[in-house]
């Protein structure tokens, strides 16, 4: 656990001065930097070649910051929370008017996720604070299963690799959006819209 908190602070550090880290996730690789800071998130962008304006999805330490981040939360988005976070279900909710303008996607929402990765979680509970979330690689590239692809794909601009192993084959995490207690599919992923609309069709609890 040492290790694991003088590496923590390390990266707290580099997201601090707006610089980006590669770490593993329960799916792929992804890229984080610090959402809040704007340059931060153009660097990440940048370097996989997206334009700004495709907002990368945020990862959450915890639910509190949904309720930070959000607004509106229906009841079913609480069940799916409930029953399918922590793990590799992102869900779109309508944005907070507190959030930054260029975390905000053009039909006012944001895509929020609760990771269930152990080294993920630790980092998060550590750092106390959302971080961006998307998939080590160059747009259009295949993701990233080893740190090596990572580093093969980004030699330079990624301030510190964070070796999670060889991760097992995935689909990346499912994408949804919610309206009138319906289930929206935007991508599909390791959660298939089946096992999600089980969810829609269930009687609503408060």
């Amino acid at each position: 656990m040492k290790d694991d908190s003088k590496q923590f602070q390390k990266i707290k550090g580099i997201l601090e001065e707006g610089g980006i880290f590669a770490y593993p996730t329960e799916t792929v690789y992804g890229l984080g930097a610090d959402p809040f800071q704007k340059s931060a998130v153009e660097k990440v962008m940048g370097i996989k070649g997206r334009p700004l304006h495709q907002s990368p999805l945020i990862l959450v330490p915890d639910l509190d910051w949904v309720a930070q981040l959000t607004k509106n939360i229906s009841p079913l988005a609480k069940r799916l929370m409930e029953t399918f976070w922590p793990g590799p279900l992102t869900i779109v909710f309508e944005a907070s008017g507190k959030l930054p303008f260029w975390l905000i996607r053009n039909d006012e929402t944001v895509a929020l996720r609760l990771s269930s990765h152990p080294w993920v979680r630790a980092f998060l509970a550590c750092y106390q604070k959302p971080i961006i979330s998307t998939s080590a690689n160059v747009s259009g590239q295949q993701s990233a299963t080893t740190i090596q692809t990572v580093k093969n794909y980004f030699p330079s601009g990624v301030s510190y690799y964070v070796d999670g192993g060889v991760l097992k084959p995935s689909r990346s995490s499912t994408i949804i959006s919610l309206s009138d207690q319906t289930i929206h599919l935007i991508r599909q992923g390791d959660i298939s819209l089946e096992k999600l609309q089980e969810f829609s069709s269930a009687p609503s609890h408060g």
